[in-house]
């Protein structure tokens, strides 16, 4: 006879391979290396419900989302793999051409071509290369709390994706200010601060309740200097930002 399993999604019992109430399959094994092996292909061949769900979550409460995901309750998100590759995907699009909107609102000349550096034109891609960094920091300062490695690394990837409708949000905000007479420029230092307030509200939320001899402010201070400086010297190595140790 079939075992009887308990789902981690919406705690009903059953037998068999999926739930019969929301159809979260029963194997929802712990977050490790073998799970993004298996994730990255079936991210980019298959289309999953739940990206709506995932995009309002993932903002108001990306922290909660998070650690729900890796307790097992993922039948409502989705994947991480796939969310992360949809959301730069969108974000390399739209970006180029709301940069030649603004060109043409300042110069009333709409462009073919804009020179930027390559990471500048896909910048998406740059937050997506930057995630194994960033997660072996976040994993370093809250090895504690008992996440992998890679539970960090899939924590990380869904918030990168969110990044990238910041760097969208800022790209508008930019066009409206040049449409309403404003000067051009979108600082680098805004998306810093948002990144920096994004991360604390997510991991204060993911990590509580929290012990430990540093408190959870602190912590996610020193975590956020450690991520700007990732961050920074990126910017600095590919070209999109001045060296900022020169001034």
């Amino acid at each position: 006879m079939p075992a009887t399993v308990t789902c981690k999604n919406c705690s009903k019992q059953y037998q068999g391979h999926f739930c019969p109430q929301c159809g979260q399959s029963a194997h929802t094994e712990r977050i490790g290396l073998a799970y993004f092996m298996h994730d990255i292909p079936h991210s980019v061949f298959h289309i999953d419900k739940g990206f709506f769900y995932t995009l309002k979550w993932m903002f108001k409460s990306p922290g909660t989302s998070i650690k729900e995901y890796l307790e097992g309750k993922r039948a409502k998100h989705y994947r991480p793999f796939a969310y992360v590759i949809l959301m730069s995907t969108i974000c390399t699009l739209l970006v180029p051409f709301i940069e030649k909107l603004t060109y043409y609102q300042v110069h009333h000349i709409f462009p073919k071509h804009i020179e930027l550096v390559f990471f500048q034109r896909y910048f998406s891609l740059l937050i997506f290369l930057l995630i194994p960094f960033l997660s072996l920091v976040t994993w370093l300062f809250f090895k504690n709390k008992g996440y992998n490695y890679w539970e960090h690394f899939l924590g990380n990837t869904f918030m990168a994706a969110q990044l990238n409708v910041v760097i969208l949000a800022l790209k508008l905000v930019n066009l409206v200010k040049v449409s309403m007479g404003f000067e051009e420029g979108t600082k680098f230092t805004i998306f810093m601060i948002i990144f920096m307030f994004y991360y604390s509200y997510a991991f204060k939320n993911w990590m509580k309740p929290y012990k430990g001899k540093m408190g959870l402010f602190w912590r996610l201070f020193f975590m956020n200097i450690c991520l700007v400086f990732i961050y920074l010297n990126a910017f600095v190595l590919v070209g999109i930002m001045y060296p900022w140790w020169k001034g």
